[in-house]
């Protein structure tokens, strides 16, 4: 994990925002509110050390929307620590939406800009899985954002840590995987990791299951699936858990829940700094902040074992979305 640059920074907390600005709920702080250009609306984002809420609508009047997040889990985006704009943000689910609060000021250099004091700027960008559908600015003097301890020391009081390559929060009770469990190989085109074939397996359910040993999760149902060839694929459902099979055989599972994790502990709902962090270290050939890592199974001498991948996918709060375990068609 890198350092973040408020270790080395001397905070700063500039307050520019007028008295018309939403007010936070009793026993909050304001993290970043402004009036919307253009239309007759505010919002505010505040927080306290266990829930941080969003709260947007018509001036002096009740919201129109408002949603909470605890903050073990919020998605807030601490500044990176690079150029003259110094700006953070908090991103909220609603279902399919996502309601991204960012606020900023760039910072003085000049005699001149110091005399006219810093621009703030702010804004909400709405999309809905993880496509824009539309970004709101905020009016400038408005803008109450200050950078300083905030949200990011209560997050750093709850247990988390910041990782500035994942671009994501990590439990920190989560430890670097000593040796790492992915086992690097020399490839033909370079270095390759692969995943050990012990971890192919989600909540006991393995790649080597049958529909018989699988019976008590269910008997195998017809669907509309099929392979290249035209054959038929069965499946089994079972509380977040969809299994592929053909012919009796296991042919893939994937899990979208947390109930269902690897022996090592990945699964659904971890960020991608965590997952990182079990598996020991990035993956060869992608990166940290990707929105997948596919492992291959490491080499076992069983066959068409030998053929399986994982799939890691996160979602647009950056957080597993599902696992799942592909295999060859028997």
């Amino acid at each position: 994990m890198t350092s973040h640059p408020r270790s080395g920074l001397l905070c700063l907390t500039l307050f520019t925002a007028t008295a018309a600005n939403a007010e936070c709920p009793q026993g909050q702080y304001d993290f970043n509110s402004c009036r919307i250009e253009g239309r007759n609306t505010e919002v505010s984002v505040c927080y306290d050390n266990n829930t941080v809420t969003y709260s947007y609508g018509p001036l002096g009047k009740p919201p129109e929307l408002f949603l909470t997040e605890p903050i073990a889990t919020v998605d807030y985006q601490p500044w990176h620590g690079v150029g003259k704009a110094i700006f953070e943000s908090v991103t909220f689910y609603n279902g399919d939406y996502a309601y991204q609060v960012g606020g900023g000021f760039d910072r003085p250099f000049t005699e001149e800009e110091m005399e006219q004091g810093p621009h703030h700027f702010g804004w909400i960008d709405i999309s809905k899985n993880g496509k824009s559908l539309a970004t709101l600015e905020c009016v400038p003097d408005t803008v109450s954002f200050g950078f300083g301890g905030a949200i990011y020391d209560v997050k750093e009081a709850a247990g988390y840590e910041w990782d500035d390559l994942a671009l994501s929060w990590i439990d920190k009770a989560i430890k670097v995987s000593e040796p790492p469990l992915l086992i690097s190989q020399q490839g033909a085109n370079g270095p390759k990791d692969c995943l050990p074939a012990s971890e192919f397996s989600l909540g006991g359910v393995t790649i080597y299951d049958t529909a018989m040993s699988l019976a008590k999760l269910g008997s195998p149902e017809a669907t509309s699936a099929t392979t290249p060839q035209g054959l038929p694929i069965d499946q089994i459902t079972a509380h977040g858990l969809e299994i592929s099979l053909m012919d009796e055989a296991v042919i893939g599972i994937t899990a979208a829940t947390e109930d269902w994790p690897t022996p090592s502990g990945l699964k659904v709902g971890l960020t991608r700094g965590e997952v990182v962090r079990i598996l020991g270290h990035v993956p060869a050939g992608v990166y940290a902040a990707d929105d997948q890592f596919k492992l291959p199974i490491c080499p076992t001498g069983e066959g068409d074992a030998s053929e399986w991948t994982a799939e890691i996918d996160f979602g647009q709060d950056r957080r597993v979305a599902t696992i799942g375990f592909l295999g060859p068609l028997p």
